[in-house]
Formats: structure tokens, sequence, C-alpha cells
């Protein structure tokens, strides 16, 4: 389903394909934040997956019980998309809690009735965390999961939420990750420059990733990093190199080179 959002005081609309996840204006597609950092390589993912497998081997591998033929190929194939059953479960479960903020964020700005509790426990302790944190934190909040669009550099996407923290405004992204990665500051800072060039203004708090918890092994129910306003500038040169090369790998996607 494409959606359209008015953008830089309805002077400019931003489509947006909920399906396949694609954004464009002026019928030109336009490559997202997310796709754009998605080309750093994440080494820690690569142990982690090989962990998932053998984790499944464990669990489905018994001591003296003999297997055909047929028997160790469907095992050693369900072992090599072990990590995408388990990624995709979390996946499920961080948007469900990304849409459950952004409907209380919306009831509260719009003064409506706040939704329900969830009953689902991973879900319950990670807003439980986001409500741990406004309570620590000076919080006024002014909007959440909108999309933005950066005149200046031609990329799109939808940050979590902008607020006032601690009397500054900030750009807040939800994570429900198991840590806090570098490339995430990167999606944030991006966020915020193209929030500012549709604003005419500087948002003076930086970019800040509160990292939410949903197992109930961890101790803290929150986690937050933040970047200052003037760590924010290096930042935008970086993810102008990763959007450098993304664009050059799409070009490179439809380009067929001559042999000499």
């Amino acid at each position: 389903m494409k959606q359209e959002f008015k953008l830089y005081d309805d002077n400019l609309i931003l489509s947006f394909d909920d399906t396949k996840h694609i954004y464009s204006v002026n019928g030109k597609t336009v490559y997202g934040v997310t796709s754009i950092t998605g080309i750093i390589d994440k080494p820690a993912l690569k142990y982690w997956a090989v962990n998932m497998g053998i984790e499944y081997l464990k669990k489905n591998l018994k001591p003296g019980i003999a297997l055909d033929e047929i028997e160790i190929s469907t095992l050693l194939e369900e072992t090599k998309s072990a990590h995408k059953k388990r990624l995709s479960k979390a996946g499920d479960i961080g948007t469900q809690i990304h849409e459950w903020l952004e409907k209380y964020v919306k009831a509260v700005l719009d003064k409506k009735e706040i939704p329900k509790r969830p009953i689902n426990k991973e879900m319950q302790k990670a807003i439980d965390g986001f409500f741990k944190w406004a309570k620590e934190n000076k919080v006024k909040l002014i909007s959440s999961e909108q999309k933005i669009y950066s005149k200046k550099y031609h990329y799109a996407g939808t940050f979590d939420l902008l607020a006032e923290v601690n009397g500054k405004k900030t750009i807040v992204d939800f994570k429900t990750s198991k840590a806090i990665y570098p490339e995430m500051f990167l999606q944030a800072s991006a966020y915020l420059q193209a929030k500012e060039e549709e604003l005419g203004e500087q948002i003076d708090g930086g970019v800040m990733i509160l990292r939410l918890s949903k197992e109930n092994k961890e101790i803290t129910p929150f986690e937050v990093q933040s970047v200052d306003r003037k760590e924010v500038d290096n930042l935008i040169k970086v993810f102008r190199c990763c959007l450098g090369v993304y664009t050059w790998q799409k070009i490179n996607q439809k380009r067929s080179y001559k042999n000499n």
C-alpha cells in the first residue's frame, strides 16, 4: 500500500510503499537510511549466526540415535536457517514494541486513550524500560514515527521519536537489539540532518539511542548512549560516504561492463 506524506510545509510529497518498503519523491525512488547503512559490515552478526546453528544442533542431535540420509540432510538445512528464524522472531517482537510506543506517544500528544498494556512479557519489559527512562529524565514528547527526506542529499527514512530530553530537542531512536552498535548513530544522525533541513533550525540535543531490554535475564531495563550536535556533523560525513557507496552499488547492478 502506498502512502503519501506532506513535508516542508506541504511543499513536498514523500511517497512510501510499505509493502516493498520503497520511498519516492516525484515518482523517483529515494534510498532509505536503513538500507544505506546496511552496507556496513557487521562481523558480530556472523558469529551470532554460527552460534544459533550450534544451539540448534545441540537441541536436535541426541547421543546414541542414528540418523538416515534424509534426516541428516534435513537437519543440516534447518541448521543453516536457524539464525533466520531467531532473527525473524526478534524482529516481530521489536516491531510490536515500536508500534506500541508509537501508539502511546501519539495518544499522549493527541490526548486520546492510552493503548492497553500488552500481555507478552518481552514487550512488557521493553515498555517498562521506556517508562523508567522517561521517569529518570525530563522528557517532553514532540512527535513519533515521522517520515523524513533530505533535499540536500536525497535520502528518506522514518525516525522513532523527536522529544525535548532534559531541555534539549533530541532525535531518539528505539532499539531492542542485544547491544548498541556504531551504525545506529549514523542512522539517527541522518534523521537529524533531514529533520533540520525541514525545520530550518538546529536540533541542539543531537541524537540518542535508547535500547530497551526485552529479556528477563537482563538486569538493566534500558541502555542509553548519546552523541552531541557537534559530533553529528562528523557522523553525517560518514553517512554520506555510505550513501555514495550504496548508490554506486545500485548503479552497478543495472550496468553491464564490456570486456576489452
